[in-house]
């Protein structure tokens, strides 16, 4: 048979059943957020066969950060296995897109909207190693304890950043180091061996999560050399940098570094246009109930364009867009 939802009223049991386990979804992350945190997938499935053309139309929205916010999810979406990711960061999106850096062939995906969120990937070093620059670092080849990070958002970023200085991951070890992973920026282990001293280097994004804590216990963030930021801008990244008003003025002058910013969601590009119209209009209107990193909500023009603090450098879905042209956020 086929599955018809033309009867649908209002108040159905379909969409209260909907409205009670998205609510209940979203409660239990708040109460429970170790149950769910990197656990959350939505599906929408469909009885029997589904139409030919036109609503209701079955689709995966992926929201887990730890198996489809990064490369993984990038190469789910754009091979179709699912259809619609929360990716971190954009540069992510734009060599998916590209077929440049880890994916050897263009992706077919596009934008619903891109989230303001600034971030830069960094290397910090302890003052202790009287070092101002990787090249220092690399002729000197000190025994470093390196917390790095561990997770599919970042790993492709630091084995780029490492390439682009002719650096592997084993590089620290052989030096006599010891590298100590982690998957949260803001990991306990990571803090208490900023304080103690214990840490010697630092590489990873989530800076705004365990940099004033650097930079308080005296530690230093290595400028980026131009020949390796035009390296990594040739993959698909940008450049950005570290300024002192972001860091209360404890940066003594902008350091270059590795911009990390936004997160992008991102749809296959046979993703239905009216699915992808109706998605951003709910993002719409809901925008007022989502948590930013900012003293105030950003302009609904900010999800649909390039900014600072959410780069944007693929196409948006052509639904997606409609409806921001629709609404003038676009111009």
């Amino acid at each position: 048979m086929t599955y018809d939802d033309r009867s649908f009223k209002q108040m159905s049991s379909s969409l209260m059943r909907a409205r009670i386990a998205a609510t209940m979804l979203a409660g239990l992350y708040e109460t429970e957020p170790t149950l769910l945190t990197s656990a959350v997938n939505l599906k929408v499935e469909l009885p029997g066969t589904a139409p030919e053309s036109g609503p209701p139309y079955a689709f995966t929205f992926a929201v887990s950060p730890a198996l489809y916010s990064g490369l993984e999810g990038a190469r789910m979406v754009g091979s179709k296995k699912i259809d619609i990711a929360w990716l971190n960061p954009s540069a992510l999106a734009t060599m998916a897109f590209r077929g440049s850096g880890p994916f050897r062939r263009p992706r077919p995906i596009s934008a619903l909207a891109v989230f303001p969120s600034w971030d830069r990937l960094v290397i910090a070093v302890s003052k202790r190693l009287e070092i101002n620059s990787m090249e220092e670092l690399i002729r000197k080849k000190p025994a470093l304890r390196v917390s790095v990070a561990d997770n599919d958002c970042v790993n492709f970023a630091i084995r780029a950043l490492l390439r682009a200085h002719g650096l592997r991951s084993t590089t620290f070890s052989e030096w006599g180091g010891r590298v100590d992973p982690v998957v949260r920026p803001s990991n306990p282990r990571r803090r208490e061996g900023i304080v103690s001293g214990e840490i010697d280097m630092v590489i990873d994004e989530g800076v705004n999560s365990w940099g004033h804590l650097a930079l308080e216990h005296g530690m230093t963030f290595l400028p980026l050399s131009d020949r390796v930021l035009s390296r990594l801008e040739r993959q698909g990244f940008r450049r950005g940098l570290l300024a002192s008003d972001q860091f209360k003025d404890k940066l003594k002058e902008p350091t270059p570094v590795v911009d990390f910013s936004g997160w992008p969601i991102v749809a296959h590009n046979s993703l239905p246009e009216e699915l992808a119209y109706h998605l951003v209009a709910v993002l719409e209107q809901i925008r007022d109930k989502i948590p930013y990193g900012f003293s105030k909500m950003p302009p609904m023009s900010a999800f649909c364009r390039s900014t600072t603090d959410g780069p944007l450098d693929i196409p948006l879905h052509p639904g997606a867009e409609r409806y921001y042209r629709e609404k003038g956020h676009l111009g």
